[in-house]
């Protein structure tokens, strides 16, 4: 249940023990430290990413100023329109988890893409051995082919002297 809204203050006056009897954990915004160490950690624990580790920090940086800019825009939100929108370390988290999602659907097309070139290029391979083949076999076929044009030619030049 969330703890924002009408629902949540009628639980809490239909049970009063739960205000009474309970210990509230406040969590606060994680420190920059925090959300760079949790986002290498992340990193280091994806197999499908192979990177260098100036790539990987300019990543790990790039989270921070994400998740930095989303607070910012919040407070400004708040300001501006009076209205919560909470950031939290599940978002930064969430946000870890879609960036590795897209990583490995992008991995997959990547992978199908290559598998489908290298299969168009084995195919042009094989067209292009099988014209040297054909090439060969119609050189090897001239002689006999210039021998049936002859005969062909004195057969006609005969058929016309027949008809005269």
């Amino acid at each position: 249940m969330s703890p924002i809204g009408e629902i949540f203050r009628a639980r809490l006056r239909q049970f009063p023990a739960l205000v009474n009897c309970c210990t509230i954990d406040w969590f606060t915004a994680w420190p920059d430290s925090a959300l760079q160490s949790v986002a290498e950690r992340f990193l280091d624990d994806l197999p499908e990413l192979e990177i260098s580790k100036s790539v990987e920090q300019g990543i790990v940086r790039t989270f921070q100023y994400m998740h930095q800019s989303v607070v910012t825009a919040s407070e400004q939100y708040l300001q501006e329109l009076s209205r919560h929108n909470y950031v939290t370390p599940t978002s930064y988290l969430e946000l870890l988890q879609s960036f590795a999602a897209m990583l490995t659907k992008r991995k997959t097309e990547m992978l199908q893409s290559i598998l489908r070139l290298q299969t168009g290029l084995d195919k042009l391979f094989n067209t292009a051995e099988m014209v040297k083949v054909m090439q060969k076999e119609l050189e090897a076929m001239k002689p006999q082919l210039e021998s049936a044009q002859v005969a062909a030619q004195e057969m006609l030049v005969q058929i016309e002297g027949d008809r005269e």
